[in-house]
């Protein structure tokens, strides 16, 4: 039985880890890889498409393994396979099984999109929802076509392009999901074209055995829905993946629940995340809500809340603060999108119409998706533009990030107004450089801004990740023989701390580990 960490050693997000064992291949999860994108590439210098898995391999986003990845992005001349076999540990690998995915974070599911057509993916079905929400509603993409594929063929000259929409539809990818049962209404979504384009489906089956191995997964807390661990059993007992997860979250009775079970299957392998294991505590969500709240309720203008595009959770968060404000929460379509969506995976996630509280806000475009015209045609009720915002600036919370910031411009708000930073520290100096720049925005129309110096106003984010003290119980508890520490910058906290409990393997990218 072998185990590689082709990424995720060393390093946060991006993990691609590859269990070999008789004749059953799987991976946990198969992310983008930012830690290593972000020495090439950046906004405005990304991947070709036109050159297919070209860019990706030779600059090694991608483990070099002959045979995994799609035909339509491997160009005749054999170059992308040539690059391939100059890098270390390069070698063929046999047919996969699928990829167990935890969760729909872009660093766990996003490469996904170049793997072979006939590998499935095992997950819940809120996660299988959310990642073709996240697909439909996102820019047309080569790195981000998870749950279905847009068909590329060679011109004469090398160059990749998209086959007409006329002539090939989407070829999706066979998702199976592990709950109970599925919703007619989920997979009527999943089977449903989001464009001019036909999909090509594969419908949504219920998840069983991966190869010959034996699968379970248990539902934990995260910053977005749908996160699981996963478990598979081996000849040398259970392997058991962590995920990303926390404890101090809303649904932090899930992840307790998956420790208990986690230690009656009595591991052979943990393989655990590590993200936050220097931070001692950190911000609970009520905590976030009572500091927002605090911050809202004194403002007197436009208010502004930025957060993560796919934290469900904070929303609501931001949902409840409107109601007790007085004011109405506005998102934008694509997040209309994904709630509308999630919610037929889950009817706690909130019902736009409901309570009279979230408006959808209508951001100009030159031109609108199919997915979008037909979301504003469902709720024309419930929108509203920048000069609705405008001119009652005092009755709203609208939902905006960093990258639609220049939505400022048409709302033109009077000084005084709000932003509410509601999100992560910037771990990169890019990240540095787009808060600078945020800054500079919010200085231009005299905003005030909470939450962005960390130090200064803690409590306004609650981590998607689980403290080191809590770490090191959940380790004890489960009480695996052997830990594998991944989507952590400090392996040695594990050496440190739990190497007397069990034997703990620091992984090395792409090295094999025979267990």
């Amino acid at each position: 039985m072998k185990l590689t960490v082709y990424d995720g050693a060393g390093v946060i997000g991006g993990n691609k880890i590859l269990l070999e064992t008789g004749d059953t291949r799987l991976f946990f999860d198969f992310g983008t890889t930012f830690a290593q994108r972000e020495l090439y590439f950046e906004e405005y210098l990304k991947p070709r498409a036109p050159r297919g898995l070209l860019d990706l391999v030779t600059m090694g986003l991608l483990p070099p393994l002959l045979g995994l990845y799609r035909d339509d992005m491997l160009l005749r001349d054999g170059c992308v396979e040539e690059r391939m076999r100059r890098k270390p540990g390069c070698r063929e690998v046999g047919p996969v099984d699928g990829v167990l995915l935890s969760h729909a974070h872009v660093d766990h599911s996003g490469y996904i999109s170049f793997l072979r057509a006939d590998i499935p993916v095992y997950c819940t079905a809120m996660t299988a929802v959310i990642a073709k929400a996240m697909q439909d509603s996102g820019q047309s993409d080569f790195e981000k076509e998870v749950c279905y594929q847009t068909p590329r063929e060679e011109d004469g000259d090398g160059v990749l392009k998209t086959t007409h929409y006329r002539a090939a539809a989407y070829r999706g990818r066979q998702f199976y999901t592990f709950d109970a049962s599925v919703a007619a209404a989920v997979s009527e979504f999943w089977c449903r074209s989001c464009a001019s384009r036909a999909l090509d489906h594969k419908p949504l089956l219920a998840a069983g055995k991966v190869g010959r191995l034996a699968a379970r997964a248990y539902p934990v807390d995260h910053s977005i829905y749908g996160a699981a661990a996963c478990a598979v059993e081996t000849e040398r007992g259970w392997i058991v993946y962590t995920g990303d997860l926390r404890l101090h979250g809303k649904r932090g009775a899930a992840t307790e629940r998956f420790v208990r079970a986690a230690a009656e299957l009595k591991p052979y392998l943990l393989i655990c995340e590590g993200t936050h294991v220097g931070s001692q505590s950190v911000a609970s969500e009520d905590e976030v809500f009572e500091h927002c709240l605090r911050a809202v309720a004194g403002a007197k203008g436009l208010v502004v809340a930025d957060f993560g595009p796919r934290n469900v959770e904070r929303l609501v968060t931001f949902r409840d603060i409107a109601k007790e404000t007085g004011r109405k929460l506005a998102i934008l379509a694509k997040d209309a999108y994904l709630l509308e969506a999630m919610r037929l995976a889950d009817d706690s996630v909130p019902d736009i119409r409901a309570g009279d509280t979230i408006r959808i806000y209508r951001d100009v475009k030159a031109a609108e998706q199919k997915w979008e015209r037909e979301l504003l045609g469902r709720y024309e009720g419930e929108l509203v533009d920048a000069s609705q915002v405008k001119r009652h600036e005092p009755e709203y919370i609208l939902c905006l990030s960093f990258w639609d910031v220049n939505e400022l411009v048409d709302l033109d708000p009077r000084p005084g107004g709000l932003y509410v930073y509601s999100s992560s520290e910037a771990y990169s100096e890019e990240q540095r450089i787009d808060h600078a720049r945020l800054q500079n925005w919010l200085a231009a129309f005299g905003m005030t801004v909470v939450g962005l110096d960390k130090e200064r106003d803690p409590g306004y984010h609650a981590s998607g990740h689980i403290t080191g003290p809590d770490l090191l119980s959940l380790i004890e508890r489960i009480g695996p023989q052997l830990l594998l520490p991944v989507h952590t910058q400090q392996p040695e906290f594990f050496l440190e701390n739990v190497q007397g409990t069990c034997h703990v393997i620091v992984p090395e990218r792409g090295e094999e580990t025979v267990l």
